[in-house]
């Protein structure tokens, strides 16, 4: 169902993201994914496309460079994102259908990129630890 909901790149986040992972960007845009991060936690929609948007960048996309520039938005986003962005991005379909298939061997993805995604996915379990913890007290 998620086509009937058009182009992810065409929202306000979703148009900062494309723009964040470009493939011609020399290096990392840290202002932008600090203001992605804005967007995120400043609009009820923000983690919803944000995701999307990363989705649409990650997945299938055989241009690794723009996969690690979106794994550094994800990244930056998951350390600085408030609860409604960790809720999707923690997700059995994000995190096997996005994360792991990007890393899946018929891709012949650069171990840099697995690396990558290893330590995004422990970064987003720290978090979970840490916010259940905060939750309890």
């Amino acid at each position: 169902m998620e086509f009937l909901m058009g182009n992810p790149f065409s929202t306000p986040v979703g148009q900062r993201i494309e723009n964040a992972t470009g493939s011609s960007l020399p290096a990392e845009d840290w202002a932008l994914n600090m203001e992605i991060c804005d967007m995120i936690n400043s609009s009820e929609e923000g983690p919803r496309d944000a995701v999307r948007a990363l989705k649409k960048r990650i997945m299938g996309n055989k241009n690794f460079k723009e996969v690690m520039l979106a794994l550094t938005v994800l990244e930056t986003c998951v350390k600085n994102c408030g609860y409604r962005f960790h809720i999707l991005v923690t997700t059995r379909d994000f995190v096997e259908g996005v994360l792991v298939r990007a890393i899946i061997p018929r891709n012949n993805p650069p171990l840099v990129l697995h690396d990558r995604v290893l330590s995004i996915v422990q970064v987003k379990a720290t978090l979970h630890v840490w916010q259940h913890r905060g939750s309890m007290g």
